[in-house]
């Protein structure tokens, strides 16, 4: 899909030869429509820039005039990094200033080869894109208050889980703004750090001096720490390392990869975390996914189809539901910004005891599934009712 450029004529032109102009007028646009990453990818008559926008990328142009290199070396200058290196991947860091609204913005940088030449990906870091409180993300009544019950607890560990992109980063640093105050030491172990945050204690991974999230973790208990927050629990040593710190009587937040909250129990057992251990440590689980908004200045009610009624599982009838024709405030996509959907699980002792008894892994799952109320699948049917999003991003993010 295509997004038409609002204010072409004050950004890059497609037929541009000028490298600089061409790198900067993208990045301006990146940060003009909320783009989250920027994908350069060399092809044989040029570089096509593309940006993704609320989950989703869309193609900016195709530069047929300037030379991807040179666009790429500016910014490994830049960054800071080896612009001599092309064979091998790298990593850097820089600021541009928008001028449009004098904001510094930070873009961390991943160029990889390709048989056409460096593609490379930038993520755009933006410390005002964290969101503020938890009251208008997506969580239910009832999740939220479930939520406040886990992440105020003394200690233990509570895991986010969820696929790339689906808004784990950004819980965690909402829950650590959250409960930040003067009285606790917070620190945090990342690879890479998303956002500076200076009332927080941030340390980067750096895997090429054998700096690990394991031994990193070593060192943060020894810091004095109230709360943790560990980027991504990656092997069997971070995830010991990382119950051991909870057992102790710290509060550790982190992530996991896996697309439902049984799937975390199992993997820990199978990562080699003893049941007693799991059981003990662990608080609380959420998964989470990301949808797109409706854009509320160009929705429009549209009625059910029969394919709707049946992703949606509703009895036969007429219903109205909602869609954005596009506009020019959403790029004419008909989307404006995501909310979350969310599966929250407070691990009581009833779920405690069934993970320190050797039960078939289809016993927990149905456990936890008297546990979650309401389903993911209930709330994202939900949030189509209410004309918050189309069946159309139900099927992309939830499935059949």
């Amino acid at each position: 899909m295509e997004i038409t450029l609002a204010q072409p004529e004050q950004s890059m032109t497609l037929h541009s030869d000028d490298p600089s102009a061409v790198l900067e007028g993208i990045l301006e646009q990146a940060v003009m429509l909320g783009a989250s990453d920027i994908h350069l990818d060399p092809v044989p008559n040029g570089m096509v820039a593309r940006i993704r926008v609320d989950g989703l990328l869309y193609t900016l142009g195709q530069f047929e005039k300037v030379s991807p290199e040179s666009v790429t070396s500016l910014i490994k200058v830049s960054a800071k990094m080896d612009i001599v290196e092309k064979r091998m991947p790298q990593d850097g860091h820089f600021e541009f200033l928008y001028p449009q609204s004098n904001q510094v913005v930070g873009f961390r940088v991943s160029t990889t080869p390709t048989v056409y030449g460096e593609a490379v990906v930038l993520r755009l870091l933006n410390r005002n894109s964290v969101a503020e409180t938890m009251d208008n993300i997506g969580f239910t009544p009832e999740q939220l208050e479930t939520v406040k019950k886990i992440i105020y607890s003394p200690y233990g560990i509570i895991i986010i889980t969820g696929p790339m992109g689906s808004g784990k980063t950004t819980l965690l640093y909402l829950f650590l703004r959250t409960l930040n105050n003067t009285q606790l030491n917070i620190i945090t172990l990342e690879d890479p750090i998303e956002y500076q945050i200076p009332d927080f204690r941030q340390m980067q991974v750096n895997e090429t001096i054998g700096w690990s999230f394991a031994k990193g973790m070593r060192a943060i208990v020894r810091q004095d720490p109230d709360i943790i927050m560990l980027g991504e629990i990656r092997d069997s040593e971070t995830a010991m390392m990382t119950f051991q710190a909870a057992l102790t009587g710290r509060l550790v937040f982190s992530t996991f990869h896996t697309f439902d909250i049984p799937g975390i129990i199992i993997r820990l057992i199978e990562m080699g975390i003893p049941r007693s251990v799991v059981s003990h440590a662990l608080t609380g689980v959420i998964s989470s996914r990301l949808v797109r908004k409706i854009c509320s200045a160009c929705a429009e009610d549209v009625p059910a189809i029969e394919s709707d009624l049946k992703l949606l599982g509703l009895p036969a009838g007429e219903y109205m539901l909602k869609r954005g024709k596009g506009c020019e405030v959403c790029h004419g996509t008909g989307y404006a910004g995501r909310t979350g959907l969310f599966e929250v699980v407070h691990f009581d002792d009833e779920i405690k005891e069934n993970v320190m008894q050797s039960n078939p892994a289809v016993s927990l799952r149905d456990l936890l599934k008297t546990k979650v109320h309401p389903a993911m699948r209930q709330i994202a049917v939900d949030k189509v009712m209410q004309g918050i999003t189309t069946p159309a991003e139900f099927m992309r993010v939830i499935g059949l």
